[in-house]
């Protein structure tokens, strides 16, 4: 797990801050991420997650807030995973990474992905499985998203590109069109919770 800032950091400068506010709010962030941690239930991660929502002002600084929350639903996927799915020496799990998508003579390119499962070669990720992501899905995201997967796909066609999101933004036509760049795509809200099924793909991709 290389993953530099994690989601227990953004707490501990909420509650080292100077701001009696920011302290109180870390407080209670904390202990929803405790409970959340303790269950990796996807209500629980929700609530952490909606109660980030909740005081996007509190918080300030919009790098820091949309981080905050990207992080945190990256460490629940890479939790999960991490619990649910053990995939047999060498794959492992990675969490914010980077994958080889290009060697030649001597000069490679690797691209970081939110969550990978696969072998590590030297400094780099061998794929087998990459996760992209995303809190809100727009369609810049998305396209971001299938850029990344379709660049991995030409060095290693045979890799698994999954996306995961909580909440969708976008025309549906265009989500539909970029299937054809995914191999597969999970919502995990309370009105959508496809938790199991995404469990059960990752499962039987080893």
């Amino acid at each position: 797990m290389v993953r530099v800032k994690k989601t227990v950091d953004y707490i501990n400068d909420l509650c080292s801050s100077k701001k009696e506010e920011q302290q109180a709010l870390g407080k209670v962030l904390r202990l929803k991420y405790e409970k959340w941690m303790e269950t990796l239930e996807l209500k629980n991660f929700l609530d952490f997650n909606n109660a980030i929502m909740g005081n996007k002002e509190e918080i300030g600084v919009a790098q820091f807030f949309g981080k905050f929350r990207a992080y945190a639903f990256e460490e629940h996927v890479y939790r999960l995973l991490k619990v649910k799915i053990r995939p047999s020496w060498p794959l492992r799990l990675f969490w914010g990474e980077k994958c080889l998508v290009w060697s030649k003579d001597g000069k490679n390119y690797a691209m970081e992905f939110d969550v990978s499962m696969g072998r590590k070669i030297n400094a780099f990720v061998d794929p087998v499985i990459v996760f992209d992501t995303k809190v809100e899905l727009d369609s810049a995201r998305l396209k971001t998203a299938i850029a990344s997967f379709a660049m991995l796909k030409l060095w290693k066609p045979k890799a698994k590109c999954v996306l995961v999101y909580i909440t969708k933004e976008l025309d549906e036509t265009l989500f539909e069109l970029a299937k054809n760049w995914l191999d597969a795509a999970f919502q995990l809200n309370l009105e959508n919770n496809e938790t199991e099924a995404f469990l059960g793909y990752v499962a039987n991709c080893f």
